[in-house]
């Protein structure tokens, strides 16, 4: 029984490693996701004008496109660090509680 408690351990560890790899990722393309929250406001920011003023509001949508380049990398970093990790971590930890349980 030792052995397949080390094994969800294991599965724990990997999902640890994945958060920091993920916030690895997130920080190398810290400026992307700066970036990404700026346009995220801007268009927030022109959708609450739009509601005001719906005439002007495709022309101020179609002044700035995004140029980014990390944005891929930013993306997948979020995906381990939100998704993957937890869903790791928390599968081997409950896996150990119930194999050490009897269960």
């Amino acid at each position: 029984m030792g052995g397949l408690e080390s094994l969800w351990e294991l599965v724990g560890l990997v999902g640890v490693l994945t958060f920091f790899a993920g916030l690895h990722m997130i920080w190398q393309a810290r400026e992307d996701v700066l970036f990404w929250l700026e346009e995220y406001f801007r268009l927030l920011r022109l959708s609450v004008r739009g509601m005001k003023d719906p005439q002007h509001a495709p022309l101020e949508l179609m002044k700035r496109q995004p140029e980014k380049k990390h944005t891929l990398q930013m993306a997948i970093g979020l995906l381990l660090v939100l998704i993957v990790a937890p869903m790791l971590f928390w599968t081997g930890l409950a896996l150990v509680w119930l194999s050490r349980r009897g269960g």
